[in-house]
């Protein structure tokens, strides 16, 4: 539902190039460029430059990659995962096939010859790769509950899971989470719930510690009954969110077999997120225990 996406800084000479860049990623569009953005804006700037293209239109490519190099940390388009990080090369191109060793894109974007991409040509015609799924439903298993997440989990560091009725004891769904946090470099996961767990910390202590990474943080959260309706995974990049949970369910050969999943908006998500701090700031949610 989600990609990760190795842009080739030698199409910034294009204005096509560039509206796509504005016009479909960030968090509304399910696509992150996954990149050093100092690094890459500053190659970029030289195709920029050397552009054929009115003065209007190569200035406003020119801000932009000015804006990208000043604020790196600015998540609207770009994403740069842990597992990433630190790996480095004489150039972009260097840097692709560097990362493609330690874990293949969603796809590349490039007009070379020396890289298997996608081109803007490519786009326009509705290639497959081009594609985000914005929503899908999942068999109601802990391999196929988490499955749809970890394209997520790759773009960001901090996960929110908003269940009302997501218990603690037991629960394979925690396990295979922190399975794959420990693989991605997810640095924090927040479980909020309704369901009141007695002994929450023993819990922990019994079914997940040994298993947890040591540089992961988590919280259980329990929060009054009925404040929320839909069931939700946030994080900074993107949100999912689903009408039936993400609990395991016992297959019975019915429609409720499945969930379903839908990404949400930047806007509703952030939401959902403020009301839940509220609740928390204001004593009505409980923090049960963090580690």
């Amino acid at each position: 539902m989600y990609k990760e996406v190795s842009f080739d800084p030698s199409c910034m000479g294009s204005m096509e190039y560039y509206g796509l860049i504005k016009q479909h990623f960030g968090y509304d569009h399910g696509r992150y460029i996954s990149v050093e953005v100092k690094a890459w804006a500053k190659e970029a700037m030289r195709y920029a430059q050397d552009a054929d293209l009115p003065p209007v239109k190569k200035q406003s490519i020119k801000n932009f990659l000015n804006k990208a190099y000043r604020s790196p940390v600015k998540k609207e388009y770009f994403f740069l995962s842990e597992d990433r990080k630190g790996v480095s090369g004489g150039g972009w191109f260097d840097w692709h096939v560097e990362q493609e060793r330690v874990r293949p894109f969603s796809f590349v974007i490039s007009e070379s010859d020396r890289i298997d991409g996608i081109t803007v040509d490519d786009i326009n015609s509705d290639c497959e790769e081009w594609q985000v799924s914005r929503s899908l439903s999942v068999d109601r298993n802990e391999k196929d509950i988490v499955a749809p997440l970890v394209s997520l989990m790759v773009i960001s560091s901090s996960l929110t899971l908003l269940d009302p009725y997501f218990i603690f004891a037991d629960n394979k769904v925690v396990s295979e989470l922190f399975t794959n946090a420990k693989a991605l470099g997810v640095s924090s996961i927040r479980f909020v719930t309704s369901m009141q767990t007695p002994g929450a910390e023993s819990i922990f202590e019994r079914c997940y510690k040994e298993n947890m990474p040591n540089d992961l943080s988590m919280s259980w959260v329990v929060v009054p009954d009925k404040c929320f309706h839909d069931r939700y995974v946030i994080t900074e990049a993107g949100a999912i969110r689903s009408g039936q949970g993400f609990m395991p369910a016992t297959k019975r050969g019915v429609h409720a077999d499945k969930a379903n999943y839908n990404s949400i908006s930047k806007v509703e998500a952030a939401g959902v997120i403020s009301e839940l701090d509220e609740l928390i700031k204001s004593g009505k949610a409980e923090v049960v225990f963090e580690v």
